[in-house]
C-alpha cells in the first residue's frame, strides 16, 4: 500500500468483484422448494423430495381445515396478555353476541355444507368400497339426519335449538352407525352470565389437497391460502346474511380430535416473517456497528469507511450464496441476521489501531495499524476459517449453511478489511494533529506527505 497506484488498483479490483455479486444478491429470492434437512445424496433426503413431489394422493393424510363461526373479527382477544410473565394466560375467546343457531342459521350450515361438497379445493377421500367422497365432516347433516328419523323437525327453532342438540350430542348414532359423542368438536356449549347453556360457536371439518406430512415453502403455502380464503369468501357471500361471517383456521386434528402441533398457516407466517427479519436484521447489524465503530474510533470519516466495508462484505457473501443456488429460507435468514456481527470483528480492530497511532499522515497510520494489528486479525480470522469448515462439513444442512456462511463471511470480511479499508484509509484516512507543529524527516511512508506535525518525543535531524 505504499504506491498510491497500488493502493488505487487494490480498491479498483474490490469493486469490480462487488458489481458482479450485487447484482447476484438482488436476484435473491425466497425459498420455493421444501427445506432441505440433508445432502442431496443422502438415502433420507431422496426420500423426502421424492414425497414433496407428490402433493397430495386420495391415500394421505390431508391438512385439516375448519370453517368456523361465531366469533368476532378478532376471535381472540389479547389485551392485557403477556406470555413473558404468565404463559398460561393466551387471551380471552371474542364470541360474537349476535350470533344464534337459529332456524335460518341451520339452514345455511347446510348450504355451507353443499358449496364445500362441489368445491374443487377439497380433498377427495377413498371409501372403504374404493370410490372417492368429498373430506367434510358437517355435524348438521347427522344431526338433520337424527332428527328426521325420530320424527323431530329440522330446523329447529332458536328456542329449542341448545336442548335438541344437547340430546343429539348425548344419545345420537348418526345414519353411518357411529356415535355422536365427539359433537362438541364441532359445536362450543357455553354459559351464559345467568347460568343458562347456550351455543357459542360452531364449525365444519374438511379436508384439503395438501399433504400433512410434507413441508411447503411459504410461497406455495400463500397461494394456497388465498385459494382457500377465497373459498371462504364464496361461503360468506351465500349464507353471510343467516349465518354471519366464517374465517378458516388450519389446525389439524389426531382421530381422537386432540390438536397436532403442526400448523401450515403459522409455519407460512414464520417464514415469511423470517424472510423480513432478515432484511430488518441486516439493518440494525449495520447501524449498531457503525455506533460501535463511531465510539471506538472517536471520527466519522473512518466509522463511515469502515461501514462501507462490512457492507460491501455482505452483498459480496449473499451474491455468491445466491451463485450457489441457494433461496431465502429460514435458515439462511438466520444466518444473513447474524452476518454482520462477524463482518465487523477485523474491521474495528484495524480501523480502531489506525485511530490509535500517533503518526500524521494516513500513509504511516494505516502502516502503524497493520504493524499492531494485522498478525492478530490474521490468525483470528484463521482460526475462524478452520472452525467454519469443520462445521461446513456437518450432515444437517442447517449446521452445514450456517458453516459456509460463516465461512464466507470471515473470509471476504478480511479481504475486504485488508484490501480496500486498508488502502482507502491509507488514500483519504483522517490525519492526526500533533500541537508542536514542527517538520517531520521523510521516511518510506511518509514520502509522499510534505509536511507533518508530530509530537515532541521524536527529534528533527
Amino acid at each position: 500500500i505504499r504506491r498510491p497506484p497500488a493502493r488505487a488498483a487494490s480498491v479498483v479490483i474490490m469493486l469490480a468483484v462487488l458489481a458482479p455479486m450485487a447484482w447476484q444478491a438482488s436476484q435473491l429470492e425466497p425459498q420455493k422448494d421444501a427445506a432441505q434437512l440433508l445432502p442431496d445424496d443422502h438415502p433420507f433426503q431422496r426420500f423426502f423430495d421424492l414425497s414433496a413431489e407428490f402433493e397430495v394422493s386420495n391415500e394421505d393424510e390431508p391438512v385439516k381445515l375448519s370453517v368456523v363461526w361465531g366469533f368476532e373479527d378478532k376471535p381472540l382477544d389479547t389485551d392485557g396478555v403477556n406470555r413473558l410473565f404468565d404463559p398460561q394466560n393466551k387471551g380471552r375467546l371474542a364470541f360474537s353476541p349476535d350470533w344464534v343457531l337459529d332456524e335460518s342459521a341451520q339452514s345455511g350450515l347446510l348450504s355451507a355444507c353443499d358449496l364445500l361438497e362441489n368445491s374443487n379445493l377439497v380433498f377427495d377421500r377413498k371409501t372403504d368400497e374404493g370410490g372417492l367422497e368429498k373430506d367434510i365432516d358437517c355435524w348438521v347433516r347427522d344431526f338433520k339426519d337424527w332428527r328426521n328419523a325420530n320424527s323431530k323437525i329440522f330446523p329447529v327453532p332458536d328456542t329449542g335449538v341448545v336442548t335438541a342438540v344437547k340430546e343429539w350430542c348425548d344419545n345420537a348414532i348418526d345414519v353411518d352407525g357411529d356415535t355422536a359423542q365427539y359433537c362438541s368438536r364441532y359445536v362450543g356449549f357455553e354459559v351464559d352470565a345467568n347460568g343458562d347453556l347456550f351455543i357459542a360457536w360452531t364449525r365444519v371439518v374438511m379436508g384439503v389437497k395438501m399433504n400433512d406430512n410434507v413441508f411447503l415453502p411459504a410461497s406455495e403455502l400463500r397461494e394456497k391460502y388465498d385459494d382457500y380464503e377465497g373459498l371462504v369468501d364464496e361461503i360468506n357471500e351465500a349464507v353471510g346474511t343467516t349465518l354471519g361471517d366464517a374465517f378458516q383456521v388450519a389446525v389439524g386434528e389426531d382421530p381422537g380430535g386432540q390438536p397436532r402441533a403442526q400448523n401450515k398457516w403459522i409455519n407460512m407466517v414464520l417464514q415469511e416473517l423470517y424472510v423480513r427479519m432478515s432484511t430488518v436484521g441486516v439493518v440494525i447489524g449495520i447501524s449498531i456497528a457503525f455506533v460501535v465503530l463511531v465510539l471506538s474510533t472517536r471520527n466519522l470519516l473512518a466509522a463511515s469507511i469502515s461501514v462501507l466495508s462490512i457492507a460491501c462484505a455482505l452483498v459480496t457473501v449473499i451474491g455468491i450464496t445466491v451463485a450457489m443456488g441457494w433461496e431465502l429460507g429460514s435458515s439462511e435468514a438466520i444466518c444473513l441476521m447474524t452476518l454482520t456481527g462477524f463482518a465487523v470483528d477485523y474491521v474495528v480492530h484495524l480501523s480502531h489501531s489506525y485511530m490509535e497511532s500517533t503518526s500524521h499522515s494516513p500513509l504511516e497510520r494505516t502502516h502503524d495499524a497493520l504493524r499492531d494489528m494485522g498478525i492478530s486479525v490474521f490468525w483470528g480470522m484463521l482460526t475462524s476459517f478452520v472452525a467454519a469448515l469443520a462445521l461446513a462439513s456437518c450432515q444437517l444442512q442447517f449446521l452445514s449453511k450456517f458453516g459456509y456462511f460463516f465461512l464466507l463471511t470471515i473470509t471476504f470480511a478480511y479481504l475486504w478489511a485488508l484490501l480496500f479499508l486498508m488502502p482507502l484509509l491509507a488514500t483519504v484516512g483522517p490525519r492526526s494533529s500533533p500541537a508542536d507543529g514542527r517538520a517531520v524527516p521523510h521516511t518510506p511512508y511518509n514520502s509522499n506527505t510534505t509536511r507533518r506535525k508530530v509530537p515532541d518525543a521524536i527529534e528533527v535531524a
